[in-house]
């Protein structure tokens, strides 16, 4: 991971993460863990899409799942119990949500290129709906 990576991780981190991480956690119900594999995330050469691809490809996806999961007092509940941790990587360049969007044992998963397919927030959001609801 170069500079120009690091400075826009670092940015992402102090000027973005906070507000998203408290968006997960207010529509969870609760604080639940969210661990980002930040040396998965960081492409070489595509430093200036991190601030909209590490939004709209891992957080806003789980953001509108949540909210729509935990619509109700059961979903809240589903939640609460069953939901352990949310995990944002790269492991396997998955470019479709389908690959991308897993949930089992209690870790919803989002492991998908961080640059690649970003405006597709709803299919990662349904997908994780999905997940969720089977999974749950």
């Amino acid at each position: 991971m170069g500079l120009a990576e690091r400075r826009a991780i670092k940015d992402f981190q102090d000027n973005h993460l906070p507000a998203l991480i408290a968006q997960i956690h207010e529509h969870a119900g609760f604080a639940v863990p969210v661990e980002v594999a930040w040396d998965q995330l960081a492409k070489a050469d595509y430093s200036h899409l991190y601030a909209e691809g590490f939004r709209k490809v891992f957080f806003e996806p789980v953001v509108n799942a949540l909210k729509d999961v935990g619509r109700d007092a059961m979903g809240k509940d589903a939640l609460k119990s069953g939901l352990k941790k949310v995990v944002f990587a790269n492991n396997n360049d998955a470019y479709s949500a389908d690959s991308a969007v897993s949930f089992a044992d209690g870790t919803l998963t989002i492991d998908h290129d961080p640059c690649s397919n970003i405006d597709y927030v709803d299919d990662r959001a349904n997908a994780a709906i999905k997940a969720l609801e089977k999974g749950l």
